[in-house]
């Protein structure tokens, strides 16, 4: 377990170090007359995994090998359940640049609440269409941000 915490917390280190250059990158890092700075949310958030990265590393380090777990990081047999989760999240990530974020959201909640969590089929259409629609009408509607939409929309006209 040990080289695997030390691994994922060097892999997460990276990836906030990017976040915070991007950042800092973007602009002016603190709050203006208009509110916040263009780069002051992804230092913060890059700051977060820098820190949070340090302080498992820290916490692996300064641990002493007695009290760490030799455990393996994926048990005998756990490696399915793991793929039950990645595979269709990777699928949803893939189908969204062409059938865009709501229905490929409503697709991955479908077959996740369905296959995983054996949920009634009632309540399966239920979550998986009403979600993506308040998610739309919130964002595109309220909020104005326009999220992905797909090819699909696009060769379909509207």
């Amino acid at each position: 377990m040990r080289k695997a915490d030390v691994i994922t917390a060097l892999i997460i280190l990276i990836i906030g170090i990017l976040v915070v250059y991007d950042g800092v990158r973007l602009g002016v890092i603190g709050w203006g007359a208009a509110g916040p700075m263009s780069g002051l949310y992804p230092f913060l958030l890059g700051m977060g995994l820098v820190i949070g990265s340090l302080v498992v590393m820290g916490r692996v380090f300064i641990i002493s090998r007695k009290s760490m777990s030799n455990e393996p990081f994926i048990r005998k047999g756990g490696l399915r359940n793991v793929l039950y989760v990645a595979i269709p999240a990777a699928l949803m990530v893939a189908l969204t640049e062409f059938i865009g974020l709501y229905i490929a959201a409503g697709l991955y909640l479908a077959l996740y609440m369905r296959w995983i969590g054996k949920h009634r089929w009632i309540t399966v259409l239920a979550v998986s269409i009403l979600l993506p629609l308040i998610s739309s009408f919130v964002f595109d509607k309220y909020f104005l941000i326009p999220l992905p939409n797909g090819r699909l929309r696009g060769l379909l006209g509207f």
